[in-house]
Order: C-alpha cells, then sequence, then structure tokens
C-alpha cells in the first residue's frame, strides 16, 4: 500500500465555503484528505480493515460496493470515499482532533494513475474543453477494463478463449513439477519460475527431454548418495548433466547451442576438465581468490 495526504488550500477552502457546497463550515469533512493506494481491487478490503481499526466511520461514499450512481454507460470519479473520524487516544494527546471528521479516498494503481494523470484536465482548469475531457474518460473507461481483467484474472483463465498453452509453457511446468518432487519449498527460491525457465534452457541445449530430467537428476542422486543440501537445484542439475552418461556436456560447451556460460564452484563435484580454463565456464572458486 502506498500513502497520500493533502491540507485543503486557503483559496479551495474558502471557495467551497463561499459557493454554498459546505451546509456547516466549522465541520468541512475534507479539509485533510488522504490516500490509500492499493494495487488492485482485491486488496480494497484489507485498507478499509486498516482504516476501521483506527478510526470511526462516519460515512462511504459510494454507500455499498455493489451500489454506484454512474451510469453503466458514463466513467465519472466514483472511487471509494470514506469519512472517519479519530477516535479520542487513550494518553489523551491532541484531543481538540477528537472527532473531526476528515477523507480518506482508497484506490487501486490504475485509478490513482488516472487521477494525477487527468485531474488538471478536469478539475483545477481555466477553461473548458469538450475533447480534453472526453478523452480523460475513454482512458478511464480503458483503465477500468484492464481493472477488472488483473483483478478477475484467475477466472478469466479459465475461459475457453484463453486457456491455452503453448509447448515452452508445458515444459516450464514439467521442470517445476520436477523441481517439486526433489527439493522442498523451503530449498527452492521464491521465483521458481526462472530457474525453471534457466533450467529449460540448460537441458534443451543438452538434447535432454523435460521428461527425461528426473531420470537424469535420480542418477546423479545414486551416484553421490542422495541430493545433497547444500547445493542449488540448479547447481546440483548442472552437476548432473556434466556427470550424465547420456550426455557430452564437453561437447555441447564447444557448440553454440548453450547461450550462457555455465557457473561452477567448489561445492560442486564435477569432472576435473570443468575446472581449466574454459570461455563458458565461470568458475568462481577460481574468481573469488584466496581468502
Amino acid at each position: 500500500m502506498v500513502f497520500f495526504s493533502r491540507i485543503k488550500s486557503i483559496e479551495s477552502f474558502a471557495q467551497k465555503i463561499e459557493t454554498g457546497r459546505v451546509p456547516d463550515p466549522a465541520h468541512m469533512e475534507d479539509f485533510f484528505a488522504c490516500t490509500i493506494v492499493v494495487p488492485t481491487t482485491v486488496e480494497i478490503d484489507r485498507a478499509k480493515t486498516l482504516v476501521f481499526e483506527w478510526y470511526d466511520c462516519r460515512e462511504r461514499r459510494p454507500v455499498h460496493d455493489q451500489f454506484t450512481k454512474k451510469a453503466s454507460s458514463g466513467f465519472p470519479f466514483d472511487d471509494l470515499r470514506l469519512y472517519v473520524a479519530r477516535r479520542p487516544r487513550v494518553n489523551g494527546r491532541h484531543p481538540d482532533l477528537d472527532g473531526i471528521v476528515f477523507e480518506v479516498q482508497i484506490k487501486t494503481i490504475l485509478q490513482h494513475a488516472w487521477s494525477v494523470a487527468t485531474h488538471d484536465l478536469i478539475y483545477k482548469t481555466d477553461t473548458v474543453s469538450w475533447p480534453l475531457e472526453r478523452i480523460a474518460y475513454q482512458v478511464k473507461a480503458m483503465l477500468e477494463h484492464a481493472e477488472v481483467s488483473v483483478a478477475e484474472a484467475a477466472t478469466l483463465s479459465r475461459s475457453p478463449g484463453i486457456n491455452k498453452a503453448d509447448q515452452r509453457t508445458k515444459e516450464i511446468l514439467v521442470v517445476i513439477d520436477s523441481l517439486h518432487s526433489f527439493w522442498t519449498h523451503d530449498q527452492l527460491p521464491r521465483d521458481i519460475r526462472r530457474l525453471a525457465t534457466n533450467i529449460l534452457g540448460l537441458v534443451h541445449a543438452c538434447g535432454v527431454g523435460v521428461d527425461n530430467l528426473p531420470e537424469v537428476v535420480n542418477e546423479e542422486a545414486g551416484r553421490v548418495g542422495g541430493i545433497p543440501r547444500d547445493l542449488s537445484p540448479y547447481a546440483f542439475i548442472v552437476q548432473a548433466l556434466a556427470r550424465s552418461g547420456s550426455v557430452d556436456f564437453r561437447r555441447i560447451l564447444e557448440t553454440p547451442q548453450l547461450e550462457p556460460v555455465v557457473v561452477i564452484h567448489d561445492g560442486m563435484d564435477i569432472p576435473e576438465w570443468m575446472r581449466g580454463d574454459h570461455p563458458r565456464i565461470l568458475d568462481l572458486s577460481a574468481a573469488a581468490g584466496p581468502v
């Protein structure tokens, strides 16, 4: 979540009172206003809960999450606004602030971006332009559509029109399943997709099918007596490929098929030839030098 706040300017304060938009100037509800920005609409309830832990809700607009005053054909400002008041503090500090109502807007990142980008076009201007306002609201419509798509991505992804997968995606999922079968959740990185993608490139270069990856890992685990927990999954798979009887790893490193440099270090049990100078091998133990 991101937090922004502002105190109403004297000019804006005076204009609002002078034009009769405030029934009681002593109780202006937005003399102070703040905004909480959340990633998607899914996080709005969490932000509301946070606000209500500290402040009493006096009013909210719209009144309910399922209600709006805007027509289905319109896209005016309609973000959630909470009008809350501070509860008396246990320590008794600043009692003059107790009960004063102020505004809390809760917006998504896309709602906030639209407000920042178009605010001066619609509100703070010395003229009126139908085409500028039209453009601003067209953008809002597009962002609202994007927002719904992001928030409901899991549901939309199951629809027949989009529920598909290409060959690369299928192979990455196979690699991910293989990783989970050999390593526990806490032994794998948070970005397991990136790890699986890097492993996929490696096994492709070695001519190993993703369905045969478990066989290669099992073969190496049998040779060393299990999967060592002091090696990363990627390092162990490099070691397994280098030791595999079905992979000519030395020849593979001499071809342009393997684009990335293979990284090795002291903890790996690899063939001795990999410890020498090689343009496709980065030896971290040699790079580090003596301690």
